[in-house]
C-alpha cells in the first residue's frame, strides 16, 4: 500500500473524531444561544424590577435610624415600608417561577438573582445572622417572620395584570391594604412596626434583619446593577447597628457584618 493511500486512511479516522466534537459543540452552542435567549425574554424586565425594588429598600432603610417616624402601619410610612420590604421578595419569586420555563444554568447572572431570594430570606428570617445573640425569640414572630410566613406575605403582593403575574404598585397595595394590620397574611409584620414608637431601631434584632436585607440589597445592585447604570450605593452597615440600644448588637456590629457577608456567600 503506497504511503499516500495510508496517509489519506490516517487523516479520514483521525478527523472522525474532529468531526464530531465539533457537531456536538455547535449542537451545546445553538442549545446556550437559545436557552440565553429564552432566559433573557422570561427574566429580562424582572431583573429591572429587582435592581429598582433593592434600591428602594436601601434608600428607605438607609435613612431611617436616628429619626422619629409614625409607625403606625394603618399609615403612609410603616405601610410605604412594609411594601418597600416585600416587593423585592415578590419580584424574586416571580424570577424563580420562570425556572419552568427557562434554564437558569446558562446565565451565571440568573442564577444571582435566585440566590438573592435566598439571601434575603436567610437575613429576615435565619438564625445565621443573630449569631448567639441571648435575646432572640424564636417561639414568635416579634422579631422576625417565620420563613414561610415570610413568603406568603411577600406573595400577596403578586396580582394577575392581563393575564400576566406582576408585582401590584404601590398605589393598588394602598387602595387594597389601607391597614396592613387587618390583612392576615401581612398581620405579623405590621405588628412588628406597630410595637415601634419612633422607629425600627427599637426592636434591635429586627433592625439587625433589616439592615442585613439591605445589605445584600446593595450587594446585589453593585454586582448586577452597576453595569446597567444604576448607582453603587453605599450603607454604612456598622453605624446602622450601632443606633440600636442593644449592648451585644451595637458593640458586636464588625461581627454582624461579617455574618451579612457570610450569608451572602452561601450557596443556594
Amino acid at each position: 500500500m503506497s504511503s499516500a493511500v495510508v496517509a489519506a486512511i490516517v487523516g479520514g479516522l483521525s478527523s472522525f473524531p474532529t468531526q464530531r466534537y465539533l457537531l456536538e459543540r455547535k449542537a451545546q452552542v445553538d442549545y446556550e444561544f437559545m436557552a440565553r435567549k429564552r432566559l433573557n425574554e422570561a427574566i429580562g424586565p424582572l431583573r429591572m424590577h429587582l435592581l429598582f425594588s433593592a434600591r428602594d429598600v436601601v434608600g428607605r432603610v438607609r435613612w431611617h435610624a436616628g429619626t422619629r417616624w409614625n409607625m403606625n402601619p394603618s399609615q403612609h410610612f410603616a405601610r410605604s415600608f412594609i411594601y418597600r420590604l416585600l416587593r423585592p421578595l415578590a419580584v424574586a419569586q416571580l424570577i424563580e417561577r420562570q425556572m419552568s420555563v427557562a434554564d437558569f444554568s446558562v446565565d451565571p447572572g440568573a442564577i444571582a438573582l435566585l440566590r438573592f431570594n435566598r439571601t434575603a430570606e436567610r437575613m429576615l428570617s435565619g438564625d445565621d445572622v443573630v449569631l448567639d445573640h441571648p435575646g432572640a425569640d424564636w417561639s414568635t414572630q416579634s422579631q422576625h417572620l417565620f420563613r414561610d410566613n415570610l413568603r406568603v406575605a411577600a406573595a400577596g403582593l403578586i396580582v394577575e395584570d392581563d393575564e400576566a403575574a406582576v408585582v401590584m404598585d404601590y398605589s393598588r397595595f394602598q387602595r387594597e391594604v389601607p391597614d396592613p394590620a387587618a390583612d392576615d397574611s401581612l398581620a405579623d409584620l405590621a405588628r412588628i412596626f406597630g410595637r415601634c414608637e419612633d422607629n425600627l431601631t427599637e426592636n434591635p434584632l429586627f433592625w439587625l434583619r433589616v439592615v442585613g436585607y439591605a445589605y445584600a440589597c446593595t450587594r446585589l445592585i453593585s454586582d448586577q446593577g452597576v453595569s446597567l447604570g444604576f448607582e453603587d450605593i453605599s450603607l454604612p452597615a456598622e453605624e446602622m447597628l450601632g443606633a440600636v440600644d442593644d449592648e451585644i448588637v451595637s458593640s458586636r456590629a464588625s461581627d454582624y457584618v461579617a455574618s451579612f457577608d457570610r450569608i451572602l456567600g452561601q450557596g443556594l
